[in-house]
């Protein structure tokens, strides 16, 4: 029933002796994008992963960070899942169709019960959409959902105020994790802090930013899964500290691996890596309506004042690929031949044409020590061409609100976790009205184009549309500065299987298992 055709520093002057070890390091993971093995999955055991990012909020609705889904899937499972290279295929909907370009209709699993016991059906669909909706809600995936009509208590159907290119795919992500309705309405504001789900596990210890615990959930519906007893995921932003946890056993996975340190773990027996260049990209967002990014000469100057190769090579040891758009050259919604110019020369052109002088800017970023060294080269290398940043080191919470609902700082250094669909990126990164938008700054024939990807299904003339986006945001006005892609690694000791990364570059936990 679902149709393939909805398928939708003080850095650089390391750079010279870097440069001598960037083909050795560059080539030393295996690339493999997963760690499978011909044996059974075997039930039983314990885990312990690090992970790189704290995390915003364990309830769908409120949570604000990229980072967050990989500590949100173990507990709520999808109306709608993905393949490693984002192909939707079935989850709590076990089939669906378009029957005409505005209705959805989803056909749902039967017999799936909640944590607390409670039946996940029609209504529960319907509660959660009205729900991620809502005025509380900080996700806007499912913004063009008019209303939800119960059929019966296996079919739902989401009628939309215009087509919708990418709702199957936003059914993945927040938008699309169910809640238990009764936790809800018991819980009320205190939710977060007790989520109810009917993923393959349940929450059993919470410590924001320092660990989450999960338990198998043995009504699950997916029979035979999930594999591990008990998942400990400990939040460890600072990677050597994953690393040396990995390597002394204190942990048996570690997620987001730097090229500088793949050389080392891929020497070590008793580790083996994972890799995959995912939709994940560094960047700098900007308000628009702050100074000094109000005047679109400082954007672009910004945009190329910028040396990306020299950031890679300094900080990724050659490991990666600059960008001049949200997505990876090898994406099928990218636009292969976009490029953006180091140029400072151009950069002091159009601030002097703009008659601007002492330009200057704060700039929020995570307080980890590669993100430090990355805003600091920034730093240095926007000082030759006249603009000074100050920079606001932040825990990853603090960071983002200081910057998205605060509104207090007009840059922020982060990364795009990536989406399913490319709809949601654009909409996401380049919408007048999205969360990820401060400013609030477009065009009309931006936000024209928008639109019309929204409601257009044919991937080819999708491509189109997003390649012509990019351009206008990017190029012409710099909404947000694309800086690099970087490989994701993960990195694991040998009894642990199952793993597999997407093009999202976002671990899913849940199909874990111990090789004995």
């Amino acid at each position: 029933m679902y149709n393939s055709r909805f398928h939708f520093f003080p850095i650089m002057f390391l750079l010279l002796s870097l440069m001598l070890v960037i083909a050795g390091c560059s080539s030393n993971s295996d690339k493999k994008p997963s760690n499978t093995v011909n044996s059974s999955p075997k039930k039983g055991g314990e885990a312990v992963l690090a992970y790189n990012n704290g995390y915003s909020s364990l309830d769908p609705m409120t949570s604000s960070s990229g980072s967050d889904q990989a500590i949100l899937w173990p507990i709520f499972d999808t109306l709608i899942t993905f393949t490693p290279d984002l192909q939707p295929k079935p989850g709590l909907a076990k089939s669906w169709e378009f029957t005409d370009d505005q209705t959805l209709t989803l056909h749902l699993q039967e017999g799936v019960k909640f944590h607390d016991g409670t039946s996940f059906d029609a209504e529960a669909v319907k509660f959660n959409i009205v729900r991620m909706n809502s005025k509380d809600s900080k996700t806007s995936d499912l913004k063009n959902v008019e209303n939800v009509e119960v059929v019966d208590p296996s079919t739902v159907k989401l009628h939309l105020k215009q087509p919708d290119s990418s709702l199957i795919l936003a059914l993945s992500d927040r938008g699309g994790m169910m809640v238990s309705p009764t936790a809800v309405k018991e819980k009320g504001e205190n939710f977060s802090q007790n989520p109810v789900g009917a993923g393959p596990y349940k929450l059993v210890k919470q410590v924001p930013n320092g660990e989450v615990v999960y338990e198998a959930f043995e009504n699950y519906w997916q029979e035979g899964l999930p594999y591990l007893d008990k998942i400990t995921v400990k939040i460890m932003p600072e990677e050597n500290t994953r690393i040396n946890s990995l390597k002394s056993g204190e942990v048996d996975f570690a997620f987001d691996i730097s090229p500088g340190n793949v050389k080392t773990l891929k020497n070590n027996p008793n580790i083996e890596m994972t890799e995959i260049l995912p939709l994940l990209g560094t960047k700098m967002y900007i308000n628009s309506s702050m100074e000094p990014f109000n005047n679109k000469a400082v954007r672009l100057a910004v945009q190329h004042g910028i040396n990306r190769e020299a950031l890679i090579s300094a900080l990724n040891f050659g490991s990666g690929e600059p960008a001049a758009q949200a997505f990876p050259s090898d994406y099928w919604a990218a636009d292969s031949s976009m490029k953006i110019e180091y140029d400072p020369e151009m950069s002091k052109k159009l601030l002097q044409e703009a008659g601007l002088k002492n330009v200057s800017f704060t700039m929020n970023h995570f307080a980890k020590s590669y993100e430090t060294r990355l805003a600091e080269a920034i730093k240095s290398q926007l000082k030759d061409i006249g603009i000074e940043v100050k920079l606001q080191p932040l825990e990853i919470t603090a960071a983002a609100a200081s910057f998205y609902s605060e509104k207090e700082v007009p840059a922020y250094l982060a990364s795009w976790s990536g989406r399913a669909d490319p709809q949601m990126t654009v909409s996401g990164l380049y919408s007048k009205n999205s969360f990820f938008k401060p400013g609030g700054h477009s065009r009309p024939d931006l936000e024209e184009l928008i639109s019309k990807a929204a409601s257009t299904y044919d991937q080819d003339q999708r491509a189109e549309l997003y390649k012509e986006i990019s351009r206008i945001a990017v190029l012409e006005e710099a909404e947000s500065i694309p800086l690099f892609f970087t490989p994701m690694v993960a990195a694991m000791n040998k009894q642990i299987k199952g793993y597999e990364h997407n093009k999202l570059g976002k671990p899913i936990f849940s199909t874990l298992w111990l090789e004995e």
